[in-house]
């Protein structure tokens, strides 16, 4: 909580010491002056003694007025200001500090601010002087000396990081938060939050009633956005090992199976695998290894042959490998063509897509001028060609038989369809050419390999045949290579995919959070909350007296939350309006109150961050009458727990102060003639 214990304004002059001092109550405190008697001097001082006067419209001793500054005056005289401080005493309900901050003072800057650790005002003794600074940097981060950063840890408060203009994170500021329960004359009562600094913060108004009324949105929002992160972070580490992944299969000319370039839950580890096609089989390189093994094995197991003995076998394996040569270069010439033709097919989805999507566009701002009230219509619906103008059937149907074209709505629904079946079609190509690539692939390295060993028969057939097999020999070189080659692969290979499926198992983890988050980041409490919210504003409404605009269509904003207006456009648009463009001026002002007062209700029976303070000043705005300022004033002084300081002048009448607070509990400050005087 926050209660303001006593103010003091220390002004000297040419002529001596003047000043003026108020102290405060719990409950209601009524600050009871004519015009000019220097009421709203105060208000003004007691935000200045918080740092908080950028809510008058700018920061330091420029919001200050002339009585602080630059002259006083008194019986018709006019002295100048020497120096004048302002001293502040509040408290959380445990702690009790004093700040004196200067206004006019040689030598020292008005954002220094001397923090008194105690009751300086009301139980004069010595305390320990701490100094600190606003309004620069570090005023509200620095732990040793800023003095927002102390303020906010005396209330309780952990002001939360939002999101910027830029997209960047930033922090929400006290002076974003203080608008909601404080209003000061000149601006405050021009709309909801009025004087709220934004500092590029998006959505400033929504953002301050979110930690007002300690909304866990906010930090539903910040874990989705940290989730998001996480995400990317992931799919970028996954797009790597996939292309790692791939280039690894081809090099061992093989297949990549049960991996996508994107990352997803992995159920059974064994589906992500290798394979390479073997005698027209597709098999597992793990099979493939044994293969090969035992091929290897098997030759090991006789004696190295001569040329002489082994020509016969040679013949016959060179007519073989010829033939096997020839089958897989036709083959391939079957095959080039046909990735070539389904390229282009695939270009020709491409621009399928480029086209549907234009006609998407299209279709959906005229959709969008329509609803707006523009009578416009597509070309082919008039019944005229787009291109020569000519007139022209919307059917291909024979004549006599009618058919309606299709709506606007029906036209974007269809062209949605067609956009993903094109998409489902660009994917599927795509894997197709993929597939019939690798497999040109697979097969011209078994040319190549197939072109190698007959040129070795060859050259062994032509060979002295005393001379060992110099084909066995490489063949059985050929395949120790070839094995320890693919167990090398395979190690890689389950060296990625183990890496693979720990960033499954972090996406898992990822996407469970995030289904546990809202879906639209309100939790059952904020719910409850904002709908408290909005029922005690149209209780409020009703009570002072508000008849702009019926309650039944008055809404509290899911965004910026924030009355509003709803009314129908068209079957079911519904439009939300500020309830400031249906109000009158004295209206305006009574749902200003209303919303005010609501803020403070919430507080009552949820966890907030609410600092139990109002201060109001000149709430009677607009000529609102005295009997409904009255009932703005019983609410006010039925608030528990709570401290009200309303500065107010009820007309310069003592027949209006009477009426207005008549039966009511209050504290009485009056102030009589000019509060600064000599001292």
């Amino acid at each position: 909580m926050l209660k303001i214990n006593a103010i003091k304004l220390e002004i000297n002059t040419t002529n001596g010491l003047f000043g003026a001092d108020l102290e405060f109550n719990d409950g209601l405190n009524i600050i009871r002056g004519d015009n000019s008697t220097g009421k709203s001097s105060m208000f003004q001082a007691i935000l200045y003694g918080l740092g908080l006067e950028e809510l008058l419209g700018s920061k330091n001793a420029s919001t200050m007025q002339y009585v602080l500054r630059d002259h006083v005056n008194y019986d018709g005289n006019e002295f100048d200001v020497l120096q004048s401080f302002v001293f502040l005493e509040f408290t959380n309900g445990e702690t009790t500090i004093t700040t004196k901050r200067s206004v006019v003072c040689q030598g020292r800057l008005p954002q220094l601010i001397d923090v008194i650790e105690g009751a300086y005002l009301t139980q004069k003794g010595d305390y320990n002087i701490h100094p600190m600074w606003v309004h620069d940097a570090g005023g509200a981060s620095n732990e040793l000396y800023g003095f927002h950063l102390f303020l906010q840890e005396l209330l309780g408060w952990q002001l939360p990081e939002v999101t910027n203009s830029k997209g960047e994170e930033s922090r929400l500021y006290i002076q974003q938060i203080a608008p909601s329960f404080i209003l000061e004359q000149k601006t405050g009562w021009s709309h909801f939050l009025a004087t709220i600094p934004y500092y590029n913060i998006r959505n400033a108004e929504g953002k301050s009633i979110e930690f007002l009324l300690n909304l866990n949105v906010a930090e539903n929002e910040k874990a989705k956005r940290y989730l998001n992160i996480q995400k990317q972070i992931i799919n970028q580490k996954w797009q790597i090992l996939f292309e790692q992944s791939k280039s690894l299969a081809h090099k061992g000319a093989a297949i990549l199976n049960g991996l996508e370039p994107t990352p997803f839950i992995i159920n059974d580890n064994k589906n992500i695998s290798l394979s390479v096609i073997n005698d027209d089989e597709n098999i597992s390189i793990i099979d493939f290894i044994e293969i090969l093994k035992e091929s290897y094995n098997e030759l090991e197991s006789y004696s190295l042959p001569n040329v002489g003995q082994n020509n016969d076998f040679n013949e016959k394996k060179l007519e073989a490998l010829t033939q096997q040569y020839n089958q897989l270069s036709l083959q391939l010439d079957i095959l080039s063509p046909e990735i070539a033709l389904d390229k282009g097919q695939l270009k020709s989805y491409n621009q399928q897509l480029i086209s549907i999507s234009e006609d998407l566009r299209k279709n959906k701002d005229l959709l969008k001028l329509n609803k707006l009230g523009a009578d416009i219509e597509m070309p082919i619906a008039n019944s005229t060609c787009p291109l020569c103008k000519n007139t022209i059937d919307n059917s291909l149907l024979p004549d006599g038989i009618e058919e309606t074209p299709m709506q606007l709505e029906e036209n974007i629904n269809y062209l949605e369809a067609q956009h993903k079946m094109i998409e489902v079609y660009i994917e599927g190509q795509k894997k197709y050419i993929q597939e019939k690539e690798n497999q040109v692939r697979l097969m011209q390295d078994k040319s190549l390999e197939i072109r190698q060993n007959i040129r070795a028969l060859k050259r062994e057939l032509i060979s002295d045949e005393r001379l060992p097999s110099e084909v066995e020999i490489e063949r059985r070189l050929s395949l120790r290579n070839k094995i320890n080659f693919y167990i090398k692969l395979i190690d890689d290979f389950n060296n990625l995919k183990s890496d693979i499926i720990d960033l499954s198992k972090e996406w898992t983890i990822l996407i469970g959070r995030e289904k546990n988050l809202p879906s639209d980041f309100y939790s059952t409490e904020d719910r409850k909350k904002i709908s408290d919210l909005e029922s005690s504003f149209l209780y409020l409404l009703g009570k002072f007296n508000y008849s702009s605009q019926s309650g039944e269509r008055i809404r509290i904003s899911m965004d910026k939350y924030l009355p509003v207006v709803e009314t129908k456009i068209g079957d079911d648009k519904i439009k939300q309006y500020d309830i400031k463009y249906d109000s009158s001026g004295s209206d305006f002002v009574r749902a200003i109150w209303a919303y005010t007062c609501a803020l403070k209700r919430v507080s009552d029976t949820h966890d907030t961050n609410h600092p139990r303070l109002l201060m109001l000043d000149e709430p009677q705005q607009q000529s609102a009458s005295i009997n409904d300022f009255r009932t703005l004033l019983t609410e006010l002084s039925g608030y528990k727990n709570c401290q009200v300081l309303v500065f107010a002048s009820f007309n310069n009448s003592d027949e209006d102060y009477t009426n207005s607070t008549r039966g009511l509990q209050f504290s009485l400050n009056k102030i009589d003639g000019k509060i600064v005087k000599p001292q």
